[in-house]
């Protein structure tokens, strides 16, 4: 009787779970579809690397409050990894007594995994202690959320935690008492091997047997296995309908991330697409959708962003689960929208229009400054950024809907060809007297300097393009400019949206560029950087593509820049999010500095991957800001724990952020200055 029950048991669960996964499956095949079945090798390699790895959890950069939940989900999954051969061992036992995998009976490798199985369990009852202790005594914002950007999140009740965590450490409890049940109701050679091999199994079990004999053993032994059996089919049902839907989905997720180049966006069909953005719930990608799957609400994402940290409404953690809550609502609509015909003059849509007043606030998207410092910390590598310029897309192109001070950006853009609104036959004044040659006087350079519009026409950010001229001068590194004929590139319009007045720029910078076949260039700019080494292949624009950190370490290392000793200073870094999380440059700048005699390097303590954008990334270069909600005043006095005599940049938008934080917390150039690297460079070079 009591297997007909367990078997009714387990047909119950399988039939509800295969219906809640079917449906979500249905889901992901009627949204936009993308191919992310390419690169196999690379895929598994991901996922051995960040959920077999567990890399984002326990890697030794993170920042120090992330590395204790770190190392305590490192535990918890590979504990319930591990005992998912228990698992199976109790299920087949409902069915045929002491039936075992093979090749784990107590004569071959039984005994070695009882007893790791008798220690991970106590990790993870160590670990879900820990857990416990933070939501119920610490109460961490990264778990209950930010305000003001999470006051939904706050407002909800935790109980799912807690119940979830209760029934983690319920199985790792009856698991002890069905072992240790079974190994003192039974007497015989090969228990007497397997006590010998599960200590703490067996320790469980001695106390019942001394209590009550083999009776109570068995029993208890019996009551251990049915508890433990039916939380496993409870747990595994709710997890489709709760933030631990991340345990089925978050291996998927990381075998489909995102292969082309974090710095990349999605090129758009502005010819033939029927929408030009995302304001559906059904226009996300199935990528997109599975990221909403997977979101296990650690809060990882928000406690990184600094448009959180900074008191405006945008938490990447709020905005997926708004997303996630709203695409439940509304599975039924998704499963049944029509496909669309090849003949389609509108898109098909399901709901309302999500972006706006409805669900996603225009505020929250125009927080974002596309850091990534969202996706650097999310464990299961959650696109964050796409999302948010998809939607910004809808905004700008269909809406005509954004900041004020936007208009004067795009104005400028259309009309001058810069976000500064410079006559553009100016571009090349900063280069006058230092006598650099043209592409058009000497087409045969090696390197193209493409100056970019901020160092072309802001007055601070100029001085870091003559003092690049300087080094490169110095190493005798042939090069030339565009002067007068360099295009913007675009990268403003494209991160804010307007990805129409994008495709325009970047074809004629490619046009231009291609017109002097040039092969190789050099950028001072991280954002120019990125937008000519990761867009413009989109494009037919293939370049070699170097930042002048890049180059400067190389020519260092290679003894064609010598130093002049002038002095000890301390100097901290900042770095440039489009330069290091997006393009793995972190090491270069820190090498050069490290490399200057005298130099002494003070880390902040949010640097590297996990560094704080100043600010002005994602076009908030160009919108206005509370005072109160200034990120770059927070990056500032990161800055200024380190008690240094230098601030180096590597960025000419965050040495506009920098330096004026500098100022707005008292302290001028003279007393505290903020340096490109290439000045530092510069002024050190014999």
């Amino acid at each position: 009787m009591s297997t007909l029950i367990f078997l009714l048991c387990i047909a119950v669960a399988l039939g509800v779970l295969g219906r809640t996964l079917y449906r979500r499956f249905v889901v992901l095949t009627k949204v936009v579809n993308v191919p992310r079945f390419d690169e196999i090798p690379e895929r598994i390699k991901a996922v051995f690397v960040y959920a077999l790895g567990q890399k984002k959890f326990v890697s030794p950069d993170q920042p120090k409050h992330d590395k204790g939940a770190g190392w305590m989900h490192f535990f918890i999954f590979w504990g319930f990894s591990i005992l998912a051969v228990q698992v199976i061992h109790m299920f087949g036992r409902g069915f045929f007594p002491g039936f075992t995998l093979p090749g784990l009976s107590i004569d071959l490798l039984g005994g070695p995994y009882g007893l790791l199985k008798d220690f991970i369990q106590i990790a993870v009852l160590v670990s879900i202690s820990y857990a416990f202790y933070r939501w119920l005594v610490t109460h961490p914002k990264r778990l209950y959320g930010f305000a003001p950007a999470e006051d939904k999140l706050l407002g909800q009740s935790h109980g799912e935690a807690l119940l979830i965590l209760g029934f983690i450490a319920t199985i790792m409890i009856s698991g002890y008492v069905y072992d240790g049940g079974h190994l003192w109701a039974h007497e015989g050679a090969d228990i007497e091997k397997e006590r010998a091999w599960q200590p703490i199994s067996s320790f469980v079990g001695k106390l019942f047997y001394d209590a009550g004999g083999p009776g109570l053993a068995e029993t208890a032994s019996n009551t251990g296995w049915w508890i433990h059996n039916l939380i496993i089919l409870v747990f595994m049902n709710l997890l489709p309908i709760s933030k631990h839907f991340h345990i089925i989905t978050s291996m998927p997720n990381v075998f489909f991330k995102k292969l082309e180049p974090a710095g990349q966006l999605s090129k758009q069909d502005l010819e033939t697409s029927l929408s030009f953005g995302t304001s559906y719930i059904n226009q996300f990608t199935w990528k997109q959708v599975l990221d909403m799957y997977s979101c296990t609400e650690c809060g990882r994402c928000s406690s990184h962003c600094p448009a959180t940290i900074s008191g405006k409404e945008l938490a990447p953690r709020q905005l997926m689960i708004n997303l996630r809550d709203y695409l439940y609502e509304n599975e039924d609509a998704v499963m049944q929208a029509p496909e669309l015909a090849a003949d389609a003059q509108e898109p098909v849509t399901v709901g309302i229009n999500i972006v706006g007043e409805n669900l996603i606030h225009d505020d929250v998207l125009w927080a974002c400054t596309s850091c990534r410092a969202c996706e650097e910390a999310c464990p299961v590598l959650i696109e964050y950024v796409d999302k948010i310029v998809d939607m910004r897309r809808h905004l700008v192109q269909e809406e005509a809907r954004f900041p004020a001070e936007l208009t004067r950006t795009f104005k400028a853009m259309e009309t001058q060809g810069n976000p500064w609104g410079v006559d553009a036959s100016s571009r090349g004044d900063w280069a006058e007297g230092l006598d650099i040659p043209t592409m058009a006087e000497n087409p045969d350079a090696e390197y193209l300097y493409f100056v970019g519009c901020a160092s072309s026409f802001d007055d601070r950010n100029k001085r870091t393009a003559q003092a690049l001229v300087k080094v490169l001068k110095s190493a005798g590194v042939s090069f030339a400019i565009l002067g007068s004929e360099e295009p913007c590139n675009g990268e403003t319009a494209r991160r804010i949206g307007n990805e129409y007045l994008f495709q325009s720029m970047a074809e004629m910078t490619v046009e231009v560029l291609n017109g002097y076949s040039v092969k190789k260039v050099i950028t001072n700019c991280p954002h120019c950087f990125n937008t000519l080494r990761n867009d413009y292949p989109q494009f037919n624009g293939n370049y070699e593509v170097v930042h002048a950190t890049e180059l400067v370490d190389h020519l260092i290392q290679e003894g064609k820049l010598e130093f002049n000793v002038n002095g000890e200073q301390s100097i901290t870094y900042h770095d440039s999010c489009y330069l290091g999380r997006y393009n793995d440059v972190l090491e270069a700048p820190r090498n050069i500095l490290k490399s200057i005699p005298g130099v002494s390097l003070k880390e902040m303590e949010r640097n590297g991957r996990f560094g704080m954008c100043c600010g002005a990334g994602g076009g908030r270069m160009w919108m206005e800001e509370d005072a109160d909600k200034r990120v770059n005043l927070l990056r500032v006095d990161q800055a200024l724990e380190t008690n240094p005599d230098k601030v180096a940049v590597a960025c000419p938008f965050c040495m506009t952020m920098i330096d004026d934080g500098l100022k707005a917390r008292g302290k001028e150039e003279e007393e505290l200055p903020a340096l490109d690297i290439m000045e530092i460079v510069a002024d050190a070079i014999k």
